[in-house]
């Protein structure tokens, strides 16, 4: 057997049950539990990726007689009508088209409707199906894979449910899904939480239903392989189950990053070009990385010296650009008109110092495109 995410052989054995049900979720006649009798459950743990899985899958049969539901339950509903309005609001999904890939008895289907959502489903089991429909719910019968994506797409969101935990390839699910949205797609993802068995050293939670454990940081990772960026994971249901935000990546953000250099480069460049047509004095804070960084893409010229609180970078010179870097006393000696701070992570405090006992009057420029120009 291979890991069911990143297909290594790697496998390590860390949980035997020796007397596991064949399910949990049929309850048995007099007749069936003549014929019935315990199984061997093995849980692995892959040693490149460190997904928690099992050594068998579930039978796909089980799936399609598949009916249980938990929308009876107050709590459950509670926590359900939460979740799908804090996901409509900050997606801004209301009029939207969305998919719901496992939508069960169709009860999130009518909580998102009732939220002015334009929502379907999508769901193997026929019996779930047929109460789904009755309850006046567009749902399309069968799975998602990556050869068969949602019927009538591409949506503008999804959501999964309990559903990625049953599922033998998740690579394979995941690009389905992906496959069903726009290109602006945005979703959520629930599944149990393996963080909480471990944490309470709960064997009970492994069974032969769930073939995968999802931790927070193996989601991650199965979300991203397969063309999502995680925005978020938190912990939701007294904390029994992770709940991922997510959307699609189509590389538009290292598109932005890559045409963000220019500007940022060209309005530092303009700015000591303009200081040094009207004759004022220009020096930067900040020898970290991004001071470095930001100051080699420029060029240097026209800044008289970098200043640095860290004892250890006085004396030094700057890489590239060849600029002395000095105290914060320079600023009496020496002063200057212009101010360029790179140090981000301490912008107030540097800002407070320079206002109070350094004295400084001139102009702040803090790095960023546009520049943010701070008088006195």
């Amino acid at each position: 057997m291979t890991c069911r995410l990143c297909r290594a052989r790697r496998l390590e054995p860390v949980l035997t049950l020796e007397r596991a049900p064949r399910d949990v979720s049929h309850l048995l006649t007099p007749e069936q539990a003549s014929d019935d009798a315990p199984i061997r459950l093995e849980v692995l743990r892959c040693a490149e990726c460190r997904h928690v899985q099992l050594a068998r899958d579930q039978e796909a049969a089980y799936y399609e007689d598949y009916l249980m539901t938990v929308s009876h339950s107050p709590q459950m509903r509670a926590f359900q009508q939460a979740q799908a309005e804090d996901l409509v609001t900050r997606f801004g999904l209301a009029g939207r088209r969305v998919i719901e890939v496992g939508c069960g008895d169709g009860n999130y289907l009518g909580i998102l409707r009732e939220l002015g959502v334009d929502a379907s489903g999508i769901e193997p089991s026929a019996r779930f199906r047929d109460v789904a429909t009755a309850a006046g719910h567009r749902v399309h019968l069968g799975y998602v894979t990556a050869a068969d994506p949602a019927p009538e797409g591409p949506y503008d969101a999804f959501v999964t449910r309990e559903v990625f935990e049953h599922v033998p390839d998740p690579n394979d699910f995941l690009q389905g899904v992906r496959r069903s949205l726009t290109d602006d797609g945005v979703g959520l993802v629930e599944v149990p939480s393996l963080e909480q068995a471990l944490e309470h050293h709960r064997f009970f939670d492994f069974f032969p239903d769930h073939v995968n454990y999802w931790s927070a940081a193996t989601l991650a990772r199965a979300l991203e392989r397969n063309g999502f960026l995680v925005l978020d994971i938190t912990r939701g249901m007294n904390g029994e189950y992770l709940e991922a935000r997510v959307r699609v990546d189509t590389g538009r953000d290292l598109v932005a990053l890559a045409a963000s250099v220019a500007p940022l480069r060209d309005a530092l460049r303009a700015l000591l070009a303009e200081c040094a047509g009207d004759g004022r004095r220009v020096a930067a804070w900040g020898s970290g990385a991004k001071g470095l960084a930001s100051l080699a893409e420029a060029g240097g010229e026209g800044i008289r010296y970098v200043i640095d609180s860290d004892p250890h970078k006085q004396g030094r010179l700057t890489p590239v650009t060849h600029l002395p870097v000095v105290g914060p006393e320079q600023l009496r000696t020496d002063p200057v008109d212009v101010l360029v701070l790179t140090a981000l992570a301490y912008r107030d405090e540097i800002i407070e110092q320079l206002r109070g006992p350094l004295g400084f009057g001139g102009t702040i420029a803090v790095l960023g495109a546009p520049l943010e120009l701070l008088d006195s």
